[in-house]
C-alpha cells in the first residue's frame, strides 16, 4: 500500500507537489467563467408619475399705492408699501418622461399641487383717515419644467427650470373714514420657477427624491373697484417664494 504526503494549506489537504492554482481549478465547475464586477447604470429612460408633499413660502410686496388713493390729500410724494410671507404646506402629483445618453439623463416634468399658504395683516392708515388689510396665499401652485441630470450608481442629480403658475389668495383692503374701499384680488398668476435636486432609485420600480424651487410670478398692476370720486390708485404687487419637498416616483419601464 503506497500513501502520498499532505500539507495542510488554507486551501485544506494538498498533496505533496501540487500547486495551489491547480487545486482552485479542480474545484471549478466544467465551463465556470470568472466574475466580473461592473459600475451599476439605472436605468431612468421613459414614463414616471408620483406624488410629492412639501413647504411652500409665497412673499407678496405691493407698493406703489398713492396718488389719491391709500395717501390721501393727492400726497403725490407719499408711497404705501406692505411686504409679508405666507407659509404653508403644499402636495400634489407629478408626471413626467425621461431620456438617457449614458450617464446624461433630461427630460420635461409637470406637476400641480394644492397649498395652505395664507397671510393677513392689519394697519392704520395715514394720517389716522381708516385701516388697511392686506392678505396674500396660494391656493394652487403647478410648474411645466425641463429637467437636465447626471446619473451615478442609484443616484441622479438634476437642475431644473420653467413655467410656473398659481392661483393666488391676495388682496388688499382700505376703508374707514375716508368713505371706500380699495380692492385688488388677484387670481391665475404666471411666471417662471428654477431650482434643482436629488433622486434616488430604490429599484428599477420605484424612486425618492428631495427638490427645492425658487418662483417669479412676476408684476402685476391693481385699480380700485370703488373710487368714491377719487382718481384711480394703482397698487403693484411682486409675487415670489419658494418651495422644498419630497416625492415618490413610479417608473413605467
Amino acid at each position: 500500500m503506497k500513501f502520498k504526503v499532505a500539507f495542510l494549506s488554507p486551501l485544506g489537504l494538498l498533496p505533496a507537489g501540487m500547486p495551489a492554482a491547480q487545486a482552485d481549478d479542480a474545484k471549478l465547475p466544467p465551463n465556470a467563467q470568472p466574475v466580473k464586477f461592473e459600475k451599476f447604470m439605472p436605468a431612468w429612460a421613459g414614463f414616471y408619475a408620483g406624488v410629492n408633499l412639501g413647504v411652500i413660502s409665497d412673499h407678496s410686496r405691493q407698493t406703489e399705492f398713492s396718488g389719491g388713493g391709500y395717501c390721501f390729500f393727492g400726497d403725490a410724494t407719499c408711497t404705501n408699501s406692505n411686504s409679508q410671507t405666507a407659509t404653508g404646506v403644499l402636495g400634489g402629483a407629478q408626471i413626467g418622461y425621461n431620456f438617457q445618453t449614458g450617464a446624461l439623463v433630461y427630460g420635461i416634468e409637470a406637476d400641480f399641487d394644492l397649498s395652505s399658504a395664507r397671510k393677513t395683516t392689519t394697519g392704520a392708515s395715514s394720517f389716522g383717515l381708516g385701516n388697511w388689510t392686506a392678505q396674500n396665499g396660494v391656493k394652487e401652485f403647478g410648474t411645466a419644467r425641463l429637467r437636465l441630470g447626471y446619473a451615478f450608481d442609484r443616484a441622479l442629480v438634476y437642475a431644473t427650470g420653467g413655467l410656473a403658475y398659481a392661483n393666488m389668495n391676495n388682496a388688499f383692503l382700505a376703508s374707514g373714514n375716508a368713505g371706500y374701499s380699495w380692492s385688488a384680488t388677484t387670481g391665475w398668476r404666471a411666471g417662471l420657477a428654477v431650482g434643482g435636486g436629488v433622486e434616488y432609485m430604490l429599484d428599477p420600480k420605484w424612486s425618492i427624491r428631495g427638490e427645492a424651487l425658487f418662483y417669479d410670478l412676476g408684476r402685476k398692476d391693481h385699480f380700485p373697484t370703488e373710487g368714491a370720486g377719487r382718481p384711480p390708485a394703482p397698487l403693484t404687487d411682486h409675487m415670489t417664494g419658494v418651495i422644498a419637498r419630497i416625492g415618490l416616483n413610479y417608473l413605467f419601464h
